[in-house]
């Protein structure tokens, strides 16, 4: 199981200095995009190295939405990054209907 230890870190090229970014495609087709700011950046929902802004993409390569009203975690620790890993490594499928039954579920009442 990949966790978040497995991630390699580049530049961001839309960051230029000031992010970073890491991807990883599981083997189920699935795949992760963790992204965080440094050095001051302002451009991600992360700071590196202690938080990080996370989305998941499908077999499609569409955003599952991981919050109701926006496709990416904010703030996310090493610990919560490893553990959305998991559950899409796990069974990406199953997680992603859950998210977009959520979602849809919330969207209904507001």
């Amino acid at each position: 199981m990949k966790t978040f230890d497995d991630l390699t870190f580049n530049s961001h090229p839309s960051a230029k200095d000031l992010g970073i970014q890491a991807g990883m495609a599981f083997d189920n087709g699935y795949s992760i995009s963790v992204v965080s700011n440094v050095e001051g950046g302002q451009h991600f929902y992360g700071d590196h190295p202690d938080t990080y802004e996370v989305a998941i993409f499908n077999q499609r390569g569409d955003f599952v939405p991981l919050q109701p009203f926006d496709d990416v975690l904010g703030w996310q620790d090493r610990m919560q990054v490893s553990k959305l890993m998991s559950q899409f490594q796990q069974d990406g499928v199953q997680q992603e209907k859950l998210l977009h039954s959520i979602k849809q579920d919330i969207q209904n009442n507001d």
